[in-house]
């Protein structure tokens, strides 16, 4: 009977020993580095992104609404870091999209910027883009007595358009978070630096408190 309980009390003594191996982590090894959590900043309300249209708009096709696409042409850099490099992707909006018309009026086609696609989520933006075409109006009110007797009006102004590759300027208009890591750059410094580099613009950051 004693050998009998002996064998059960050495069973429990050999589960207990294999769920606590099941359970135990390894912690970090003697010659690893202290792990260093970066560093938060962000990018304050209206620091200036520049952009560019990527496909052209013009009123006879757009309509209130729309979704517009919008690319980063410019690199915003943080000490060293790239924080919004080029080709970022911008999304706008069609806000305004009046048709040309009889009598000589012009199209006016505005839009709208709404937020830029970052890693941590979309931030919101501000700014737009606007261009209105040619009214037509004197010319066709000197012409009016000539058309008069047809029973309408036969002179419009022009339509509206903001080709690709148009220029905008937009503006933060939250904070725009991102985190840095001193170590890195310190590293990256020892490095070889390319003859030239891209054209972009030096930020200075607020750190973050959260």
């Amino acid at each position: 009977m004693r050998s009998w309980e002996a064998i059960c009390g050495a069973m429990a003594l050999l589960a207990a020993g294999s769920a606590h191996a099941q359970t135990a982590y390894p912690g970090p090894a003697a010659g690893d580095p202290p792990f260093v959590a970066p560093k938060r900043y962000y990018l304050p309300m209206g620091t200036p992104l520049k952009l560019q249209t990527t496909a052209p708009l013009s009123t006879k096709d757009s309509k209130p609404g729309d979704r517009v696409r919008l690319a980063v042409v410019e690199d915003v850099s943080f000490r060293g870091t790239v924080v919004v490099p080029v080709g970022t992707p911008v999304i706008g909006e069609v806000s305004r999209a009046q048709r040309n018309g009889h009598v000589g009026r012009k199209g006016k086609l505005e839009v709208r910027l709404i937020s830029i696609e970052m890693p941590d989520g979309p931030v919101r933006l501000s700014g737009n883009v606007y261009d209105e075409g040619k009214s037509q109006t004197a010319l066709s009110v000197g012409t009016m007595l000539l058309v008069s007797a047809l029973g309408g009006f036969l002179i419009h102004g022009t339509s509206a358009s903001i080709p690709a590759q148009t220029p905008v300027t937009a503006y933060i208009a939250e904070p725009l978070r991102f985190a840095w890591r001193p170590e890195k750059q310190a590293l990256m410094a020892l490095l070889p630096r390319p003859e030239a580099s891209a054209p972009g613009q030096n930020i200075a950051a607020s750190e973050s408190l959260d």
